[in-house]
């Protein structure tokens, strides 16, 4: 009982890390397709597809389990 205890607050006092790996992904997606955005639309249009190219890089790094 004391052991499973012991484990217990061992993995209670660990902070969640991100995987620097799904950081890369994230920041090499977000770039790319803001890149893509920048050249192929007007400045407004731009600026504004930046918080749905944020969760469309967030879901692929992070949610959609493939990395």
């Amino acid at each position: 009982m004391a052991a499973s205890r012991r484990k217990l607050s061992l993995r209670s006092g660990k902070t969640p890390t991100i995987a620097p790996m799904q950081r890369k992904i994230f920041w090499i997606i977000f770039m790319l397709l803001g890149l893509l955005a920048d050249f192929m639309l007007p400045f407004w249009c731009a600026v504004a597809a930046t918080i749905p190219i944020v969760v469309i890089a967030w879901w692929i790094a992070y949610r959609s389990d493939w990395f």
